[in-house]
């Protein structure tokens, strides 16, 4: 059983930043099996120069369905199949961002691999492998990933005090134990753990599970921006859970660069996009194909244009 969560890593991303003092400075015991971080936040290419962040900020935000052993799956998250992939561009000067969410059976060419879905790029070589994928389809260069699994995403939720959500339909799915009605909620670890892994019962199966997920991130940097705006003190609260839960090596400038940025964009300006794709078949495996409308958008991103 695959759950996408990679709302958790945007949203531990976006605390990390705002709390990078602690971060950097504080250390961190040694993870064991049963004591992982739940998000790993990295720049998306190791050698390479720190990132301007004077223009545009793109990041990978990866689900990996590994790594996750309260659940029952062991393996490191950066062996597994990254089966909930969200690429946040983050233009700096007008505050504004887009949530492009893809479908995590998205047939496409995986450099050295040949065609494959493209959740299989980090299980073929690891999350190197899936930001050199993301980058040659959409020609944007990615300047960091947040992986997680989905073991911390309800303690994650219930410490900082459940998350807000624009939930767009009535929701009955059994199969996930999502029992939601349309309209804003406030969502305790276990129902967000739901809403990312409802599709069985959905119209778009897939393609809104996709959706649901980016809702979760906009949903979370929300959440994080409106409890500190009511409350500073609030910050402490996700300091604690940032310590327990991310585990990051970028250098104290940059994360401090970055904690202004997170807290900069407002949420309202961050869009989330269903990348335009149908259902359909290679080889017999149901996949799913992007459409000529999902080109015309990364073109319009490279060229600075926020959808």
């Amino acid at each position: 059983m695959r759950r996408g969560l990679t709302w958790v890593a945007a949203l531990a991303l976006v605390a990390a930043l705002a709390a990078g003092l602690v971060v950097a400075a504080s250390p961190r015991r040694p993870a064991t099996a049963q004591d992982a971080p739940a998000v790993t936040v990295q720049r998306a290419h190791a050698a390479s120069a720190t990132p301007t962040l004077k223009r545009r900020v793109v990041l990978l935000t990866i689900g990996s369905d590994a790594g996750a052993p309260k659940f029952g799956r062991g393996g490191a998250m950066e062996s597994g199949r990254a089966d909930a992939l969200q690429l946040v561009v983050i233009d700096t000067v007008k505050r504004r961002g887009s949530i492009l969410s893809f479908p995590r059976d998205s047939y496409v060419p995986i450099p050295g691999y040949g065609t494959n879905k493209i959740n299989a790029a980090m299980a073929f070589g690891g999350p190197r492998l899936l930001v050199a994928t993301f980058e040659q389809l959409t020609g944007l260069t990615i300047d960091y990933y947040a992986l997680t699994s989905f073991d911390g995403l309800t303690d994650i939720v219930n410490k900082v005090g459940k998350v807000q959500v624009n939930v767009d339909m009535n929701l009955r799915d059994a199969f996930a134990g999502a029992f939601l009605d349309k309209g804003k909620r406030n969502l305790t670890g276990g129902q967000a753990l739901a809403y990312a892994r409802a599709r069985k019962t959905l119209p778009g199966g897939d393609f809104d599970r996709s959706r649901h997920q980016g809702q979760l991130l906009q949903g979370g940097l929300a959440t994080f921006q409106r409890q500190v705006a009511e409350d500073p003190a609030k910050v402490m609260t996700w300091l604690g859970v940032i310590r327990d839960e991310v585990r990051t090596d970028l250098p104290f400038p940059e994360l401090v660069r970055l904690a202004l940025l997170a807290t900069d964009v407002p949420a309202s300006g961050v869009k989330n996009i269903a990348v335009p794709s149908v259902a359909g078949n290679a080889g017999g495996a149901s996949v799913v194909r992007l459409l000529p409308g999902a080109y015309s958008l990364f073109g319009r991103l490279r060229a600075g244009k926020l959808s």
